[in-house]
């Protein structure tokens, strides 16, 4: 398998991602940085809107913090209707408000996306895949920023790809992960995966109780599969390797920052509990919970979250790991899990 050892250094020659606005891990191996900055360069810039603009409180010592994350399948699922139905927030503006006795909680989005002619025009023979067929759903086809703007909350949103080369309703297009919160996120960062059929990046930021106790989160989606030439030069091994390098950005981000409870969840794109880039992945987060037993793909656990408790006085409340059952119009069934910031 080719290197997966991230770096915060972009190598010389590449135009994209731009380092200078926000902090960024990429692959430190050539094999795959062309294919990288092409795909890179058919989108927008990364969005940090740190501070949710309502105050919903801080987060007092010993609470319980919800999280939950979802494949969202670009703009099928219907993200108010989740922030409404499962965490009890009422979005209206500057007046949005959480329900009496309801958690804080990060939502952590895989195929968010983004409308806007900020978004640069198609450049000549990039990389654009085609646009996400959605099914038919109820309600708005809101954006990543729109659902922040309306319910008042904290962003982190970074695209990966365009959503297709044609304009909808007269704007362009890009889709990637965003992390969306009743609390203020901390030291977003970026982690471009190593190139495997398509561009994949994931996004982190941190969240602290008002103690002081942190948990950093990090929002990937891995591969689904490679083609078969990619197969054989990476030993089949694809979402190992880009799993391998969100844990290698994680750790170096921990070196720089110290020591943290970590909370890494996604969309996996696994076909099995037993696969090796879960086995992996868990020997570097030993605190996460069983497997869930219901499939959130069809039959198919593809979405997962993963935990090391570190020496931060965070853990996951006991038996809090589920899968909903409503999946929301979307393709995927959200996961959640609370977590314990100790007195």
């Amino acid at each position: 398998m080719p290197s997966h050892r991230m770096t915060p250094d972009v190598a010389p020659g590449r135009s994209c991602p731009d380092v200078s606005e926000h902090t960024w891990y990429v692959p430190e191996a050539e094999g795959g940085q062309d294919r990288l900055n092409d795909w890179c360069r058919t989108v927008g810039p990364p969005v940090v809107s740190p501070v949710p603009t309502v105050n919903f409180g801080g987060l007092p010592s010993g609470d319980t913090l919800t999280v939950v994350s979802w494949n969202i399948d670009v703009g099928g699922g219907d993200v108010p209707a989740i922030l409404e139905t499962e965490l009890g927030l009422a979005c209206d503006g500057r007046s949005s408000r959480l329900a009496p006795g309801a958690d804080h909680f990060v939502l952590l989005v895989q195929e968010a996306f983004r409308r806007s002619n900020d978004i640069p025009e198609t450049p000549p023979g990039a990389t654009i895949p085609r646009a996400v067929a959605e099914g038919v759903r109820p309600g708005e086809r809101l954006d990543a920023v729109e659902v922040a703007a309306r319910c008042g909350l904290s962003l982190v949103y970074v695209a990966a790809a365009r959503n297709g080369r044609e304009p909808n309703d007269g704007k362009r297009e890009d889709k990637g992960v965003a992390i969306l919160s009743t609390l203020p996120l901390e030291n977003a960062f970026f982690i471009e995966l190593p190139y495997e059929a398509a561009r994949r990046v994931a996004a982190s930021a941190t969240v602290r109780d008002e103690s002081g106790r942190r948990l950093r989160l990090a929002n990937l989606h891995l591969i689904s599969a490679a083609g078969p030439s990619r197969a054989l030069t990476t030993g089949n091994g694809s979402r190992l390797r880009q799993g391998l390098a969100v844990a290698d950005a994680v750790d170096q981000a921990e070196a720089r920052d110290g020591p943290i409870s970590t909370l890494l969840a996604g969309d996996f794109n696994t076909w099995s509990d037993r696969e090796t880039t879960l086995r992996r992945l868990k020997e570097q987060f030993p605190d996460s919970p069983p497997p869930l037993e219901e499939g959130t793909h069809g039959a198919f656990p593809t979405d997962h979250i993963l935990f090391r408790a570190g020496s931060g006085g965070v853990a996951l409340l006991e038996n809090s790991y589920a899968r909903l059952n409503e999946s929301y119009h979307s393709d995927h069934h959200p996961i959640q899990v609370r977590v314990h910031f100790a007195e």
